[in-house]
């Protein structure tokens, strides 16, 4: 599911790009950055077609984005504790019976 959601976001990301490109408003020549939003809105306003469609690709992205996000985050919760190899305890072993002391050599020749 998480590689389904990738593509998908890669292929908004595409489409919000050429939407982006294609959208060209009333005034967007240089100089209408400066002439306030009426310029680059134009008289209907922000209202239509390519401007809804590009609202609609955004929110979609954004969404896909967050819930990628979610995703990954909970991929990478496993802690390494939990994979550890689980250990048996075992009752404790009888003490064995000490060895003998060692032979000491003669000293004094």
């Amino acid at each position: 599911m998480f590689t389904v959601l990738v593509v998908i976001q890669v292929i908004l990301a595409l489409f919000l790009i050429a939407i982006v490109l294609v959208n060209v408003g009333k005034g967007s020549e240089v100089g209408a950055v400066f002439t306030g939003s009426q310029a680059i809105f134009g008289g209907a306003g922000p209202g239509t077609f390519l401007n809804k469609v590009t609202a609609l690709l955004a929110i979609l992205f954004f969404a896909n984005s967050i819930f990628l996000t979610y995703l990954a985050a909970q991929r990478n919760k496993a802690s390494l504790m939990e994979k550890a190899p689980v250990v048996e305890k075992t009752k404790p072993q009888e003490k064995l019976p000490t060895p003998p002391p060692l032979p000491v050599p003669p000293q004094g020749q």
